[in-house]
């Protein structure tokens, strides 16, 4: 594996921060899905994926969020889980604030996860992504991730994910 870049790291996330999480969740968001999805649906969406329920389910279904710090700043966050030997993760969230976004904090965030996982011998990475989010897509297939499949989700509310799924190999299966 590469070697890690010092000035990133993934922190553990405490339940105690959540509140924390939420808030920046709130400041990307608008940015990140503004042109994709309607105001009301971000509204929505943060509302249901952020809520103290909906960490607690997180936790205990195996999901651990983690602090994206750059030169011991908060960046941004990610959420990934669970993490078994010879099993695929999955990566549920991953956020930088914009102003951080395209100087390669990502990408070494995502090299550091990489790194976890295979350690914890994990088969590959998988996520969904918007199909409109040009950018996103761009930044996990410079990362090695490929589509390998396209999935439409209704999310309740009349609100609906249209994604791609991507993967990323990690080790065999």
């Amino acid at each position: 594996m590469n070697s890690t870049d010092p000035a990133v790291s993934l922190l553990p996330v405490p339940a105690t921060e959540w509140p924390l999480i939420r808030e920046m969740a709130a400041r990307i968001w608008p940015n990140a899905y503004g042109a994709l999805i309607t105001p009301e649906q971000i509204d929505y969406m943060l509302k249901k994926m952020y809520s103290d329920e909906a960490f607690a389910l997180d936790q205990a279904n195996g999901v651990s969020y983690c602090w994206i710090e750059w030169k011991g700043e908060r960046a941004g966050f990610l959420a990934f889980g669970p993490t078994q030997p010879d099993q695929r993760c999955f990566l549920h969230k991953c956020y930088l604030e914009t102003r951080r976004q395209g100087n390669g904090i990502g990408s070494k965030a995502m090299e550091h996860l990489i790194q976890l996982l295979w350690k914890e011998q994990a088969t590959a990475l998988e996520l969904r992504v918007n199909r409109g989010n040009e950018s996103a897509i761009g930044f996990y297939r410079k990362n090695g991730f490929q589509v390998i499949g396209e999935d439409c989700l209704d999310i309740g509310s009349g609100f609906m994910m249209d994604d791609y799924v991507m993967r990323l190999w990690i080790g065999s299966e």
